[in-house]
């Protein structure tokens, strides 16, 4: 009882309140997304490299956003897995994304990075559609990964 008391009297004290405010502002706005944590697409299907998959209810992500982009490109991916995502308004808020080192052939996770992309296309129940999910480099050709593309043609 001796921790709730002192904590009742900090919380009562009128010089530490707005400390007290700002440290649990702080701490609320600093969620982590863990994009980049590799994640169950939900699929035992072989999937086709030139198909987006989304499993919207991952359980391993805080998101619940599991996503497994089309392959713009075919060379360097084949080992780059599912991950989670999330929304988002810009690169900056990807910036903090779980990636792997580069070249190694066991870790399947990110190595490029990641950057805030429209890459899904407008489904029928899909959280994701037409909106803007931090999405891994290694899955977009050199001018998307400088330059977002247009949206989906279907988003238009």
């Amino acid at each position: 009882m001796t921790f709730l008391s002192s904590l009742s009297r900090s919380i009562q004290n009128p010089t530490l309140a707005p400390f007290m405010a700002a440290a649990m502002f702080l701490f609320s706005a600093c969620e982590e997304k863990h994009i980049g944590r590799l994640c169950d697409i939900g699929s035992t299907m072989a999937l086709d490299p030139k198909t987006i998959a989304v499993n919207p209810q991952a359980l391993e992500c805080p998101s619940r956003l599991c996503i497994l982009p089309a392959q713009d490109k075919s060379t360097t991916m084949a080992g780059t897995a599912a991950f989670c995502t999330a929304e988002c308004g810009g690169d900056d808020d990807c910036a903090d994304a779980e990636t792997g080192p580069e070249g190694d052939m066991v870790d399947k996770r990110c190595e490029q990075g990641f950057v805030c992309r429209r890459i899904v296309p407008k489904l029928e129940n899909n959280p994701l559609s037409c909106r803007p999910v931090c999405v891994c480099k290694d899955f977009l050709l050199t001018g998307d990964i400088d330059m977002p593309g247009p949206p989906p043609v279907s988003c238009l």
